[in-house]
C-alpha cells in the first residue's frame, strides 16, 4: 500500500459516517481511513472490502442468533458508575 505524506495534500474524500466513527478514503493514493473513537486504521481498498465482508457476514450471524439468545439487562451496579467505564478516574 502506497501512500503519499499527509502533508503532501493529501486530500480525504469521506465516504461514510456514524456516531461510532467515519471512513475517508484518499483519492490519490487509495488508501482508506477508517477512525473509530480513539482507534484509526489505514487500509488499503482491497482490504477494506474484506474487512467489510466480514462485519456483514458477523452481523448477519449476530442476528441469525438474536432469536435463541435471551436479551441481558445491564447489571444494577455498572449503571451506578460514578465514571463510565473507559474514562480515567483521576
Amino acid at each position: 500500500m502506497k501512500h503519499l505524506n499527509q502533508s503532501n495534500s493529501c486530500q480525504h474524500l469521506g465516504l461514510a459516517s456514524s456516531k461510532v466513527g467515519e471512513v475517508m478514503i484518499c483519492p490519490e493514493c487509495g488508501v482508506v481511513h477508517l477512525s473509530l473513537n480513539h482507534v484509526s486504521l489505514r487500509l488499503d481498498v482491497e482490504a477494506f472490502r474484506v474487512l467489510a465482508y466480514m462485519l456483514a457476514e458477523a452481523q448477519l450471524n449476530i442476528e441469525g442468533f438474536d432469536g435463541r439468545l435471551q436479551k441481558q439487562q445491564e447489571p444494577a451496579n455498572i449503571a451506578a458508575f460514578a465514571n463510565p467505564p473507559g474514562k480515567k478516574m483521576h
